[in-house]
């Protein structure tokens, strides 16, 4: 089951319309009934912040997305720490959305791009930066570039423009880096490589 707590018609609309064919969706728009709700941990939850202040939040037990109105690094960080697996703008477009409930779907964390780049940024760096990491021994040179500079806190379209390659390229070369190097996401090879 898909459970929405917001009371935004327009996101709880959005979410039948993308998820209907494969949840079943239920939408809370009251703190009370989320918290009276009886929640398994097969549930995928999305809670709208514009309508509960995070303090109200109950435990978190099953996959959850929190949306808010401007992501913040120091509230998503709390967030991961409650328990919250994905995080993000509640006007994220739909592409978006699908990409975080398949992320929660998958066990895995979704956060916005700037966030992400922001954590990876924040890495300590490796001791001896002048070694190549192993991790890098069998990506062709354009695929470690685009590495390098993921690590280095790029966005998609920012790697584009220093390799004057489009984004779609650049997506390319990242699926192949993931699929050579066993990595899930950015936020894992950047933390590994460094």
């Amino acid at each position: 089951m898909l459970i929405v707590y917001s009371g935004d018609k327009t996101l709880t609309d959005v979410c039948r319309g993308l998820f209907a064919k494969q949840y079943k969706i239920l939408q809370l728009p009251a703190i009370q009934d989320l918290i009276n709700q009886e929640i398994t941990g097969k549930d995928i939850l999305i809670i709208d912040l514009e309508f509960c202040r995070e303090k109200d939040l109950p435990h978190i037990i099953c996959p959850t997305l929190i949306l808010v109105t401007i992501p913040v690094i120091k509230q998503a960080l709390r967030l991961l720490r409650r328990g919250v697996r994905a995080y993000g703008n509640r006007h994220m477009h739909e592409e978006n959305l699908q990409q975080a409930v398949t992320a929660l779907k998958s066990g895995q964390i979704w956060l916005p791009p700037a966030i992400v780049n922001h954590m990876i940024t924040a890495l300590p760096q490796n001791k001896n930066e002048k070694k190549e990491p192993a991790l890098l021994k069998d990506l062709s040179s354009r695929e470690a570039e685009v590495a390098k500079w993921l690590i280095n806190g790029l966005s998609n379209r920012e790697i584009s423009e220093k390799m004057f390659i489009s984004t779609r390229t650049v997506k390319a070369h990242l699926t192949s880096v993931f699929k050579k190097t066993g990595c899930r996401d950015r936020l894992e090879l950047a933390t590994r490589m460094k």
